[in-house]
């Protein structure tokens, strides 16, 4: 009976306990989730409250903190411990709270399990702990991995540059006719060589070279700001767990097909990518202690407004000259959870002004028409953010901005994600797509206003024909003597660049051999339109000696276009391969081909004086002296072998170029002996 009795109790006694458990409630107020430092104490302590079922304090109530690292020993100074003592009272009011000190080898979390003297659930509280150099390691992280992030961005627009070669400039110099066609062909070149700056730099330059006109160029900049979007999309796609992966396949690709150019150079771009995906991790990894700063987020996501965030990302590009790494950089701190979308998106659409700032560098000693596609750029980068600024900070819906609202919704409903790299990323082409949705029908009535405020020469006085008149095509003679103007400017330019041609032999940069390349496609422009005009004039009645006449016309043109050629592609091709190949020509080879260079640029004179005055007696000259060069070719050639066996490194290193060169120039010298017979038999 008495055992009976004493269960009986235990029972009772246990159900009074739990029920009375049940109504008492261990609560944290503050001291959560805090940043450490090893080897100092937490900034803020532990504070917990205990209350029973009417919310009263519960005093003098021991409360217990127990510090949890598995990895460290106990009882040191190495592990993490509770100030003063573990075990604490609670104070009238039921609080009770204990300050953490960071074991100098305490690991990257601690975890403090908090039980009360009563039967109720115990608490958790945790810390992230860093060294003492954080601040040091967190920002070289930092800058280590905005460098990579830089640098691959430098390797896939140099890559892709390569395997374009002289392509882009002739794609964006004639296939830009039309509005659309300009849109689609900056679109394509920028998404190409990744960098809408380097697409604008390319338009300023063949604008200033009367390659590109000014009203072309307009509708270039409009595709290219949409074309630069594409590494913001590319980025949010978060390849960072396989970046190593990517750079490996890149070296690989390149490594092993090093003597197939365009393979190499597409190993080299993906290389690129690898390098930028990996900047992107090392960065994040680096930004941790931000993330587990509160008091800093909270300070980050108290600036909410869209002018300032809008500037930060303009000087910001402006100081790293890239806009596409800036929205790298933003996907990284917004993935992070340090900034939020609507700071992601401002910054962007800094980003895309401040992207202009190597324009506006680069434009300072170009003429006028360069000038010009800098400054509707710019304009027009601006325009695209006046456009989206009102709906990011004015017009609500749905309890946010509307554009904000808008790009949530785009992303989820049609491209399937809410991630807020994707939104940053969307946002960043949608502002670019409306923009120029607006702005691209409308460009004739932009390039009207911008005549008014900032007037460029609009004849042909750089780009295209000067001479030649449609309203004349119906009278033969006159006609006939406009091409010839025509023609007799055209032979002054290839006059020009065969002058040039030998400073890009010997030079090691590039800048003489890229005018070299923008005089050639000017070359080639004014010798389509040349042709057209003098077949249509063709077309009349002629007589037998205007009959004549126009066969001379089109075969000197003929000739003068093949001229340019041999100068645009085979000698400059021979320039870059010198300079890539860090290759110099031996002194005495050099002097070879500037004698040579010499002789034929001569007759190349002799040729434009005697079409311009009609007197064939220079004409002659060129004929007859067309043996005696091919004769010093062939001496200059025996020299050059002289050198070979001599052991002349140089001579050994560009025997190849060297002779090819020696081949070219000749080349020119029997075309324009051509021409010369061609002006002697008219």
């Amino acid at each position: 009976m008495k055992i009976k009795k004493i269960i009986l109790s235990c029972l009772l006694l246990f159900a009074a306990v739990v029920c009375f458990s049940q109504d008492i409630s261990l609560t944290k107020i503050s001291g959560d989730k805090q940043l450490g430092i090893r080897g100092i104490a937490l900034k803020h302590p532990f504070i917990i409250r205990l209350v029973d079922a009417d919310k009263n304090p519960l005093k003098n109530v021991k409360v217990n903190f127990s510090v949890v690292e598995t990895s460290v020993l106990p009882g040191n100074e190495n592990s993490s411990y509770i100030q003063i003592s573990d075990t604490v009272l609670t104070d009238d009011k039921g609080y009770a709270s204990a300050q953490l000190i960071v074991g100098k080898k305490a690991e990257d979390k601690i975890t403090v399990i908090v039980n009360a003297n009563v039967f109720c659930d115990p608490i958790y509280f945790t810390a992230s702990v860093l060294d003492k150099n954080w601040m040091l390691i967190m920002l070289a992280g930092i800058l280590g991995g905005a460098a990579l992030l830089l640098y691959g961005m430098f390797r896939i627009n140099l890559s892709f540059q390569k395997m374009a070669g002289q392509n882009m400039r002739a794609i964006l110099t004639r296939f830009t006719s039309t509005r659309l066609k300009g849109f689609f062909t900056g679109l394509f070149i920028t998404c190409l060589n990744q960098s809408s700056t380097a697409t604008l730099l390319l338009q300023i330059t063949l604008a200033s070279a009367g390659v590109l006109t000014f009203f072309q160029s307009m509708s270039v900049s409009v595709g290219a700001s949409v074309g630069s979007t594409i590494t913001g999309q590319l980025v949010a796609f978060k390849l960072v767990d396989y970046a190593l992966m990517i750079i490996a396949a890149g070296f690989f690709l390149s490594f092993f097909f090093s003597s197939k150019k365009k393979i190499a150079d597409l190993g080299d771009a993906v290389f690129g990518f690898g390098l930028l995906f990996f900047g992107m991790k090392i960065m994040s990894d680096a930004m941790l202690p931000i993330t587990l700063n509160n008091d800093l987020l909270e300070m980050i996501a108290s600036i909410q407004s869209p002018v300032f965030s809008i500037f930060v990302g303009l000087f910001f590009t402006v100081l790293i000259h890239s806009s596409g790494a800036t929205v790298g950089i933003v996907i990284v701190l917004a993935s992070s959870g340090i900034l939020s979308l609507t700071q992601g998106i401002c910054i962007c659409l800094g980003a895309q002004i401040g992207t202009c700032i190597t324009a506006v560098i680069a434009s300072i000693n170009q003429p006028r028409t360069g000038k010009s596609v800098m400054l509707w750029h710019l304009s027009y980068q601006i325009l695209g953010v006046l456009l989206v600024f009102p709906f990011i900070s004015f017009v609500q819906y749905n309890g946010e901005a509307a554009w904000i609202y808008f790009v949530k919704f785009f992303t989820e409903k049609v491209i399937l994600s809410g991630d807020i790299a994707r939104e940053i990323a969307m946002s960043h082409t949608l502002v670019t797509l409306f923009a120029a949705m607006i702005v691209l029908p409308i460009v004739p009535l932009f390039h009207k206003l911008f005549m008014l405020i900032y007037p460029v020469k609009s004849c042909a006085d750089l780009f295209g024909t000067a001479f030649i008149d449609n309203k004349y095509i119906q009278d033969t003679d006159k006609a006939f003597d406009l091409a010839k103007q025509e023609i007799s400017r055209l032979s002054e330019i290839v006059l020009e660049i065969l002058k040039e041609s030998v400073n890009a032999l010997k030079t090691r940069h590039e800048v003489v051999a890229e005018k070299i390349i923008y005089k050639s496609l000017q070359i080639t422009n004014i010798t389509d339109k040349t042709v057209l005009y003098i077949t249509k004039v063709g077309q009349n009645k002629l007589t037998t000696k205007q009959s004549r006449d126009e066969i001379t016309l089109l075969y000197i043109v003929a000739d003068l276009e093949q001229i340019s050629d041999i100068i645009h592609r085979n000698l400059m091709y021979i320039s870059q391969e010198k300079i890539e190949r860090h290759l110099r020509f031996s002194d005495d080879g050099l002097s070879d081909i500037k004698y040579l260079h010499k002789l034929v640029y001569a007759n190349c004179s002799k040729i434009v004086d005697s079409f311009e005055s009609g007197d064939i007696t220079a004409a002659n000259e060129v004929l007859s002296s067309e043996n005696e060069i091919n004769e010093i070719v062939h001496k200059l050639k025996e020299k050059h072998i002289s050198r070979l066996h001599a052991d002349l490194k140089e001579s050994i290193e560009t025997s190849g170029l060297h002779m090819d060169v020696l081949d070219q120039y000749t080349r020119i010298n029997d075309i324009l002996s051509d021409i010369a017979s061609a002006i002697v038999n008219k």
